[in-house]
């Protein structure tokens, strides 16, 4: 038996050698980034195909095991639906103005849901909102749920289509996380959407229907700020002023039909909402999904959120106007506008992200179309899963995921108006190549 000193020593690697390793390891996986060559339609439709299964099991046991409305987890059927119904009720029974009542909105919340209290959800859209939840409560709560989220879901739909009118476009459109979260929360993310993705399919050819669907967006003004600054800075005079009189008309509409009492209880609690809602933290910092969240999230001041909100939105508007005035493709333009909504308001929701999927959508047309840039997919991949992964990685690793993931797609959309041929070259310079080659 050889003793252990006659034992051949087993070689190390040397430091040189592990740092080589390690760099190999780092430039295959930046390289599976920079090129994720393997996500192809069929896998993508694959991938959609069990994603949307898992939903639908999801979604049908939710509510095998619910009782009364109400999810094993506590929550009621709809979500923050029954808000919306509430409203409707009071409206319809003459009281428009007590929806703005905090706590006889929550009386009424309260006796829809047959006297169960699931917290405060107070009513802070503007009455023209009001005009459009009003017929609600005319049928029973869940039909009234799935009836309001299934129509608003055929115009999300329409507007993707239109987009991206073939199969792998369908499958990507439907099983995007941001349309379970926003059905099953009872929220109008379809409808945001419908109305600003329709505004922008319509606006070359028909651009007083494109300015009357964003004058409808009165009833969310926060996640539409950017629009006029896109119609100004690219001259489109007739869809500006049209969006100004719809929204105007919108506003006198539900005027007439509510009373000066109402829109008086709005403003009168607005500013009540805003110190409940985003100073004092009455929704959890960590569940938004604007960079205000983020700095409140990590403790910072009320001041410091604030401000840090003011430059993100400067630059978002910033990089809107600086592509809506040059001539860009269409896809691009309508890409950094949709992506700059969601960076402009420091109150975002998880079921705001639903309008991600246009951003998401044009980008990829035009991938599909011209050639993918490096690390083009990667940016898509996790901006289209980003409704599903923001909150959970919010609430159990303390990372703000949403705001760095919109600015970084944003970023993508201007290298496009940058470089928009630049794949164009590429794909001609191999092209060439390749016949130098065989010739």
């Amino acid at each position: 038996m050889d003793s252990p000193s006659n034992l051949s020593p087993v070689a190390q690697p040397s430091a040189s050698e592990e740092l080589v390793s390690a760099t190999c390891r780092a430039s295959r996986s930046v390289g599976w980034l920079r090129d994720p060559s393997w996500l192809t339609s069929d896998r993508i439709a694959f991938y959609s195909g069990c994603l949307l299964l898992v939903y639908l099991i999801a979604a049908i046991g939710q509510l095998l095991h619910s009782h009364n409305l109400i999810f094993e987890s506590g929550m009621c059927v709809g979500g923050d639906f029954v808000d919306l119904y509430a409203a409707s009720i009071a409206a319809l029974g003459g009281h428009p103005a007590a929806v703005y009542d905090v706590h006889l909105q929550h009386i009424q919340m309260a006796k829809v849901m047959g006297g169960r209290d699931f917290g405060v959800l107070v009513f802070s859209y503007p009455p023209t909102f009001l005009l459009m939840v009003l017929p609600l409560s005319l049928l029973p709560f869940v039909a009234s749920w799935v009836a309001f989220e299934t129509v608003t879901l055929g115009g999300y739909f329409a507007v993707l289509w239109r987009i991206a009118p073939n199969a792998l476009g369908f499958w990507l459109a439907i099983t995007f996380p941001g349309v379970i979260i926003n059905f099953m929360c009872g929220q109008n993310g379809f409808l945001t959407t419908a109305l600003i993705g329709g505004g922008l399919l319509c606006l070359e050819r028909r651009p007083i229907l494109a300015g009357f669907l964003f004058g409808l967006m009165a009833y969310k003004p926060h996640l539409a700020v950017l629009v006029p600054l896109a119609l100004l800075a690219s001259r489109q005079w007739r869809a500006l002023i049209a969006t100004g009189v719809s929204g105007a008309l919108f506003g006198a509409i539900s005027l007439a039909a509510f009373g000066p009492a109402t829109w008086h209880a709005f403003f009168g609690n607005f500013a009540i909402t805003q110190k409940l809602v985003l100073d004092r933290g009455g929704i959890h910092f960590n569940t938004l999904q604007s960079i205000f969240g983020a700095v409140m999230m990590w403790g910072g001041s009320l001041s410091a959120g604030y401000a840090v909100q003011a430059i993100y939105a400067l630059i978002a508007a910033a990089a809107v106007i600086w592509v809506w005035k040059g001539e860009r493709p269409f896809a691009v333009k309508a890409a950094s506008l949709s992506a700059g909504c969601l960076m402009v308001s420091p109150y975002l929701l998880q079921y705001d992200l639903v309008l991600l999927a246009l951003p998401v959508a044009w980008l990829a047309v035009e991938g599909f179309d011209k050639g993918f840039l490096p690390y083009e997919k990667a940016v898509l991949v996790i901006a289209w899963l980003l409704p599903r992964i923001s909150l959970p990685v919010a609430l159990m690793a303390g990372i703000p995921l949403a705001p760095v993931v919109t600015v970084v797609l944003l970023a993508a959309i201007l290298r496009r108006a940058i470089h928009p041929e630049s794949v164009a070259e590429q794909r001609s310079a191999l092209h060439l190549a390749g016949l130098e080659a065989s010739a």
